[in-house]
């Protein structure tokens, strides 16, 4: 199936780039000139039709998006043909716009009735004890058929919780859980200080540099470096509320926001748990493990059936072992054997 959803790239990618080309073939040549109404239309068509239908029947058909999602990819084939069409045929491009105008509302309209979904779904739940972005995820998720898309507003509305609005929080707990904190003795705190110093020291400069060859390349880099700075916050700030809780049917981990979503763990599933001086993975290990960034982990958790986790920017992965770096990695291995050996 991935390998069936990356060659549909291609072929994507390669259909439209071909398509593009031919048109700049062609208003660039003499006919265009000649036929400057039926050219324009049939290239307007070109870019908010046919490659936007492309990218539905090949990719978001195969991942089982609705045809309204391509609607934003007709805007921007509309933006790209104004920059395209020459003025000769600018006349002939404004039936595009009231064509569109109509298409981009019912877009916003059923975005906000997906908005309005999950604030009802929000308000229903947030009596229950659950944290507040837990609720929200899975609002989003159910709003968007828990797709690629849901996966990455999570993400980012993650970020923007941890970073911005959580700071009155409480680490959140359960009746009957022991809770194993991971942020207090590692040096990721440090890590997050020292990135964020070169990320405004070097990026003010590297802005300076590039203002003055172009001004928009230079505010989308310092934007990147205080999203990624937002991002450092976030996870730190995630990692204080979210503590890994164990209790005798699970474990409940959410690793700052590395795993993006808290995911509970039967203890049923935990083959076994041990403490480890830990050592570089192979890459095929990397695939099916879990491991802190930068932070060497000090515990392994190795599982007897695989479970699918979410990653950092919504990026899913199936695991069999989980290398996690605590504060009491003694405490945690002696708790865990309570419940195993039983």
């Amino acid at each position: 199936m991935f390998k069936l959803y990356k060659s549909n790239i291609g072929y994507f990618l390669g259909i439209s780039l071909f398509i593009i080309l031919i048109d700049f073939v062609i208003v660039k040549s003499q006919m265009y000139q000649a036929n400057n109404q039926l050219l324009t239309v049939g290239i307007a068509l070109d870019f908010i039709a046919v490659i936007p239908l492309l990218l539905y029947f090949l990719i978001y058909r195969k991942i089982n998006k609705k045809i309204i999602s391509i609607l934003p990819f007709a805007f921007f084939g509309y933006i790209a043909l104004q920059f395209l069409i020459p003025h000769t045929g600018q006349e002939t491009l404004e039936f595009v716009k009231y064509t569109l105008i109509p298409l981009e509302l019912l877009f916003l309209c059923y975005e906000g009735y997906k908005i309005f979904q999950i604030i009802n779904y929000f308000r229903a739940n947030r009596a229950t004890n659950r944290p507040p972005l837990e609720i929200v995820r899975k609002a989003i998720e159910g709003a968007f058929n828990n797709s690629k898309i849901a996966s990455l507003l999570v993400h980012d509305v993650s970020i923007f919780y941890y970073a911005i609005m959580a700071w009155r929080k409480k680490p959140y707990v359960r009746t009957g859980a022991a809770s194993f904190s991971y942020h207090k003795n590692s040096s990721w705190l440090i890590t997050i200080l020292i990135l964020s110093k070169i990320l405004l020291i070097e990026g003010v400069c590297i802005h300076l540099l590039l203002s003055q060859w172009s001004p928009t390349v230079a505010w989308l880099l310092s934007l990147g470096n205080i999203y990624i700075i937002f991002l450092l916050i976030a996870d730190y700030r995630a990692m204080c509320l979210n503590p890994i809780l164990l209790s005798n049917q699970s474990i409940r981990i959410q690793y700052g926001i590395q795993l993006s979503s808290p995911i509970d763990i039967d203890i049923a599933n935990i083959a076994s748990v041990s403490i480890i001086h830990y050592k570089k993975l192979t890459k095929h290990d990397l695939k099916t493990s879990v491991t802190p960034l930068v932070i060497e982990p000090n515990v392994l958790i190795q599982l007897k059936n695989e479970i699918t986790m979410i990653r950092l920017f919504g990026k899913r992965q199936i695991v069999d072992r989980l290398y996690l770096f605590m504060d009491e990695p003694d405490e945690f291995y002696i708790e865990c054997y309570k419940y195993l050996d039983k």
